[in-house]
């Protein structure tokens, strides 16, 4: 199945969602952790361009080798040595709850993809990503499979649906009056 491309990929949209995103943690007095493969920072890196960064931004793990996501998070090796390698459902939860408990951040949103210019080395096709968003007992997850188009423009959808993701997580979470429960962090 095929995703639709944002019909705004802008850099100007990025920045409107990522506002959104700190808004909303502003709001609910928590703060994100990010955990980033295929964007390289660029999520955290929005975030931390909009106003009130400082105070809803925990930090980030920039993991974009396999190795580095088990150093870095301590993601399981096995569960990279699957025929799809990096980029599943399960190695993007498995992300954004690490981000989660090793930053004591209250909430996490994690991205493992392949955004170009080329298939990745387990084969994976430009365009595919899975994107995690992880608080106490609960993770989302959702899947993009983009047709081809210019890295630019699949970091920059990357970064919106990762953003969408995080603000419907915590609007469910506003929704349902439920307090996360921040855990130290580790190390």
């Amino acid at each position: 199945m095929t995703s639709t491309l944002p019909t705004d990929t802008s850099d100007e949209a990025v920045a409107a969602a990522a506002q959104g995103v700190l808004d909303l943690l502003s709001e609910a007095g928590w703060r994100l952790a990010t955990a980033e493969s295929c964007t390289a920072g660029r999520l955290a890196g929005a975030l931390a361009a909009g106003d009130g960064a400082g105070s809803a931004l925990q930090g980030g793990f920039v993991c974009y080798s396999k190795d580095a996501k088990v150093r870095m998070l301590g993601l399981p090796p096995e569960t990279l040595q699957t025929r799809q390698g990096a980029v599943t459902e399960t190695v993007a939860r498995l992300m954004a709850e690490s981000a989660r408990k090793r930053s004591g951040a209250a909430i996490a949103v994690a991205v493992t993809g392949v955004l170009g210019p080329s298939c990745d080395e387990d084969c994976n096709p430009v365009g595919l990503v899975d994107i995690a968003c992880a608080r106490d007992g609960f993770t989302r997850h959702r899947r993009e499979r983009w047709p081809e188009a210019a890295p630019d423009v699949l970091i920059r959808a990357t970064l919106l649906s990762a953003l969408g993701l995080v603000a419907a997580m915590l609007a469910e979470t506003r929704d349902l009056a439920q307090e996360p429960t921040i855990v130290p962090p580790l190390g």
